[in-house]
């Protein structure tokens, strides 16, 4: 019995620090968008990053990738 409660607290761990990762992640995003804001980055461009941030959330694609299909 006292093996399953561990399991479960480190199932429940692992889950929030995923979920951290995740909010650190877009923490990071965002602040890659802005300083592409600030290099005067067109409407469409910063639209096309937005959902490519987002995708690369949702769908973990590498922000490498996603920096390839906007050619940065």
């Amino acid at each position: 019995m006292g093996e399953s409660i561990d399991i479960s607290l480190i199932l429940r761990d692992i889950q929030i620090m995923r979920k951290k990762l995740d909010e650190i992640e877009e923490e990071l995003l965002k602040l890659k968008i802005g300083r592409l804001e600030e290099e005067e980055v067109s409407e469409e461009e910063l639209e096309e990053l937005e959902r490519l941030s987002r995708e690369t959330l949702k769908n973990g694609v590498p922000w490498e990738e996603a920096k390839k299909e906007l050619d940065l």
